[in-house]
């Protein structure tokens, strides 16, 4: 039931691919927070004025600051709904990275000027004042905490629904809040009873946890800008839809292009080389559907013309036989052959001992592809080394359990 009124107060606007309509989900969550946060705001600011406290000051801010980032959540869902031009072919759903890595910046020098004031309280032993409403408040602050902690899973709701990181990443800075509001109320009750350098402490600490949600957003957003490595569901996800169209034998090499509300994704898919051009672009359009369907994303597909024969199983039992004989080896896993005309491509990856030498290494590959070309016959082999990360292991010579098949 209670799952149920919660739900309630999440509207049905329709087709959540609808730029304009996660737009709408995008103004309900940034007009909530802003409302909220402004209220909250003058509150524990005027509350943090009357009593001298400097954690809750700095607490205040860090609720302003809440607003920044609310209001970059309108305007980039404002933005992000724009169509594409001819000067931004791939729409402008990136420039609310640019906007939150502003927003960061502003934090982290807030946050460092609360660090400064708040030592040079505990230096000058600076106390809160009317600490005969200390306790209450405190009581006031603990309240806010719950509010602020529905604000969140507000947001989280609204994000899953519309499949959004940006409102999640909004629900995280209001739930960072209620943390520090709950240090902050215990430090203004704390101070009243005698311990007058818990204030400028939570005000340090408030101010550290100012300094690191802006550490964060700037590098969630660096991370967004730069290009970062394709999210792993995601990959497994077109994977699985690769493996539902008929014709597709094989998909590797996907890169993921994030323009915001735009995701391209390129990959490679492999199909018979009998194929006729007509029948593998089929193939290709079929795969490009389907992932635009159930993932969103476009798609720009290399067709990889392959062979492949019966003997695929007995061929990769080979090169497994002649791995596992291999004493320096720990694990081995992504073993890939691809037909070709003249030579097959065999391609893997080896976890060796991390102390290995350059040398060592260097004659254990070409043992290993002079063995497989002896029993294989003729083939390119790809092998890349990786070092174990299991520090606490004995030598690599020494069987062990990680010494398998992964």
């Amino acid at each position: 039931m209670k799952i149920k009124k919660r739900l309630n107060l999440i509207p049905d606007y329709g087709d959540i691919n609808d730029p304009a309509v996660r737009a709408k989900y995008g103004y309900l969550e940034g007009k909530v927070s802003i409302t909220g946060n402004v209220i909250l705001f003058i509150m524990k600011l005027t509350l943090g004025l009357f009593i001298n406290s400097i954690a809750l000051i700095a607490d205040s801010v860090h609720t302003l600051s809440d607003v920044g980032t609310s209001f970059i959540v309108i305007v980039s869902f404002k933005i992000a709904k724009k169509p594409s031009d001819t000067k931004h072919p791939f729409g402008y759903g990136r420039v609310e990275y640019i906007a939150t890595m502003i927003i960061a910046v502003l934090l982290a020098i807030t946050g460092i000027g609360f660090i400064q004031q708040s030592i040079e309280r505990i230096l000058q032993s600076i106390s809160i004042t009317h600490q005969q409403y200390a306790v209450v408040i405190g009581g006031v602050i603990f309240v806010q905490a719950v509010v602020k902690e529905w604000m969140a899973r507000y947001s989280v709701a609204l994000g899953k629904k519309i499949k959004s990181d940006i409102l999640i990443a909004d629900a995280w800075h209001h739930r960072s809040d209620a943390l520090t509001n709950i240090g902050v109320g215990i430090s203004i009750i704390g101070a009243s009873y005698g311990y007058p350098l818990f204030d400028p402490v939570f005000g340090v600490i408030v101010s550290l946890v100012i300094i690191y949600v802006g550490f964060t957003l700037g590098k969630t957003s660096a991370q967004f800008l730069i290009g970062k490595s394709p999210d792993i569901d995601l990959v497994k996800n077109v994977k699985e839809i690769g493996r539902e169209i008929q014709g597709v034998k094989d998909i590797h090499d996907i890169s993921v292009h994030d323009y915001g509300t735009r995701k391209i994704i390129t990959l490679h898919a492999e199909v018979d080389k009998t194929l006729l051009l007509d029948e593998a672009h089929g193939i290709a359009d079929k795969l490009e559907e389907q992932i635009m369907e159930k993932l969103h994303c476009s798609t720009i597909i290399h067709i990889e013309p392959t062979e492949f024969l019966r003997d695929t199983f007995y061929k990769t039992r080979i090169i497994k036989d002649i791995l596992e004989k291999q004493p320096s080896i720990i694990s081995f896993h992504n073993i890939r052959i691809i037909r070709r005309y003249e030579a097959d491509d065999i391609s893997m990856h080896l976890v060796v001992n991390k102390d290995m030498s350059i040398q060592d290494s260097h004659q254990l590959c070409h043992r290993i592809e002079a063995a497989i070309q002896k029993k294989y016959g003729s083939c390119a082999v790809h092998i890349h080394l990786e070092p174990c990360q299991h520090s606490h292991c004995p030598i690599c010579s020494v069987s062990c359990e990680k010494k398998k098949n992964d």
